[in-house]
């Protein structure tokens, strides 16, 4: 059963603020996304949407459609919320992006440099589509409650990326020049083995340490959640 606000009288009000949110969401990803199929045209490659973080935002980009269609919907007085799997999808690459978010943002640039910034897809996929969606997420998710059932659910997302990449690249396909098996060092099962013999500890424990990550994010953003229902936004019934 669809969980919905009957009695917000700040409905309308924050209709607008997600109408306003998914509409600058759709600005960056949209642009960002021709620029990263023009580089791969002219690179004559599509390896780049082989990477999580590109994956996870095509996700985002698509469910900031549907419910900015619904949020639109809504404000006229039509009874359509977009579909709770849309909002799981939604869910599930929102944690995606905040698990690379942070990772890039508080781990890579600190240690690569301020260079890591100077593209502008860099600066949409890694930092201001994420940090909008999870504003956006938080606050004006005013429909679907997020289930345990959802949090398990989103080890789906991941699982199902690794069975991609382990497919592409047992069947020859190789990243960064020809030279690694993964489009991550720390997946390259060649390089580091499953069980860990090389720079980084075995893929198969940093599989459980990513799926353990996932777990987490999803609770916390449940636990953002209940929050938020006590607290004077009044989103949640």
């Amino acid at each position: 059963m669809v969980e919905t606000i009957h009695d917000n009288p700040h409905s309308r009000d924050i209709l607008i603020l997600s109408a306003v949110l998914k509409s600058v969401i759709l600005l960056f990803s949209l642009s960002a996304f021709i620029v990263t199929i023009v580089q791969a045209i002219e690179d004559k490659s599509a390896l780049i949407f082989s990477y999580f973080t590109i994956l996870s935002n095509f996700f985002i980009l698509i469910t900031t459609i549907v419910f900015l269609v619904a949020d639109v919907a809504r404000y006229f007085g039509k009874h359509w919320y977009g579909g709770r799997l849309t909002f799981m999808i939604r869910f599930f690459a929102i944690i995606a992006i905040t698990m690379t978010g942070c990772l890039f943002d508080f781990v890579l640039v600190p240690v690569g440099g301020i260079a890591l910034l100077e593209s502008y897809t860099s600066v949409s996929f890694h930092v201001i589509i994420p940090f909008l969606s999870i504003i956006d997420f938080i606050l004006t998710n005013t429909i679907y409650r997020i289930r345990i059932l959802d949090i398990l659910l989103s080890l789906a997302y991941p699982i199902l990326y690794l069975v991609m990449i382990l497919v592409m690249s047992y069947s020859g396909i190789r990243w960064d020049d020809n030279t690694t098996a993964a489009p991550y060092p720390f997946l390259d099962y060649l390089e580091n083995t499953w069980f860990g013999k090389g720079t980084y500890i075995g893929v198969f424990y940093w599989i459980v340490i990513l799926l353990a990550i996932f777990l987490v994010l999803g609770f916390f953003y449940r636990f953002l959640q209940k929050k938020a229902k006590g607290r004077h936004f009044h989103l949640f019934r």
